[in-house]
């Protein structure tokens, strides 16, 4: 590759991951004209258009998508290769791009690896479980806090913890009267459900379905504070993680009778960049993290 291609490259894949000329510039140490040169001479080079501008707002093109995963690949690659030869042993520097499907076993794990790594930072994003895993495989995240890990060999995985998952009423609901709520009872409400590739959904489905208890989605809302709110307007009855349950005057929560649903917590990475320096050094505070959970909850 030569070197001009080589610069216009990275300045394309330093806007594209940034989002913006500005946060991109900013980012390398460059001038944002510098930028948008490289850029230019880029698409004027093969006859493309990589970003749509309006105004100071861009988004990529269909083909400059598809472009951003090569080069990502490529950029992480080499920047992988400098970690290798500089010696995996040493402390971790840099950004870690940390992505969830929830924010609350997240956030104390952050809060616990930038304390003790203080040369490190976390970029963070919440979305679906879907979304996020194609982002982890796609290398757009270094690390990914998902419920449910696919059999993928690419991946490697470790196990945090379980929590159930309960039932979310709003207060003045006949079942909120209840200590539990059996599944029957559930399953014949008008269910608000998260949008597909949820992976609260798609636990809750099939815990029900495996005791004959299809369910049937009344409302379907995406993103966690749209269940919330379209549950506390009383348009119906949903689900929540115990982990992810805050108190609310609006709302009461009930475990699920006649039915096991639990959501199993992982923190997960690329098989091949699990020796990155930063990596591990999350991966380690994930772990200690659920040996100490784990040793509270031993009895005695």
């Amino acid at each position: 590759m030569g070197s001009t291609l080589s610069i216009q490259l990275r300045a394309f894949h330093a806007v594209a991951t940034e989002g913006s000329f500005t946060k991109a510039a900013r980012a390398i140490g460059v001038s944002q004209s510098t930028l948008s040169i490289e850029v230019k001479a880029l698409e004027q080079r093969y006859g493309v258009q990589l970003f749509r501008r309006s105004g100071r707002a861009i988004e990529l093109t269909p083909l400059g998508a598809e472009l951003m995963t090569f080069t990502n690949r490529t950029f992480t690659a080499q920047a992988e290769a400098v970690e290798l030869l500089q010696g995996t042993s040493r402390m971790p520097t840099g950004t870690l791009r940390l992505g969830a499907d929830g924010p609350f076993h997240a956030m104390p794990l952050v809060a616990a690896f930038t304390a003790r790594h203080d040369g490190a930072r976390v970029r963070m994003t919440v979305g679906n479980a879907q979304r996020v895993l194609a982002d982890l495989v796609d290398i757009r995240l270094d690390v990914a806090l998902l419920a449910r890990v696919p059999g993928d060999p690419q991946l490697y995985a470790l196990p945090l913890w379980h929590d159930p998952v309960h039932v979310l009423l709003p207060r003045d609901h006949p079942l909120a009267r209840m200590r539990t709520v059996p599944a029957p009872l559930i399953a014949g409400e008008r269910l608000v459900m998260r949008e597909a590739g949820s992976m609260t959904r798609e636990t809750v489905e099939r815990a029900f379905a495996a005791v004959d208890l299809p369910l049937a989605p009344w409302m379907e809302v995406e993103g966690r504070e749209a269940s919330r709110e379209a549950i506390a307007a009383g348009l119906g009855i949903g689900f929540m993680s115990a982990a992810e349950l805050t108190p609310d005057p609006r709302f009461v929560s009930r475990p699920i009778g006649g039915c096991r649903v639990e959501m199993d917590e992982y923190v997960v990475c690329l098989r091949e960049r699990q020796r990155l320096a930063i990596v591990r050094a999350f991966f380690d505070i994930a772990a200690e993290a659920s040996r100490a959970r784990r040793e509270a909850a031993a009895p005695g």
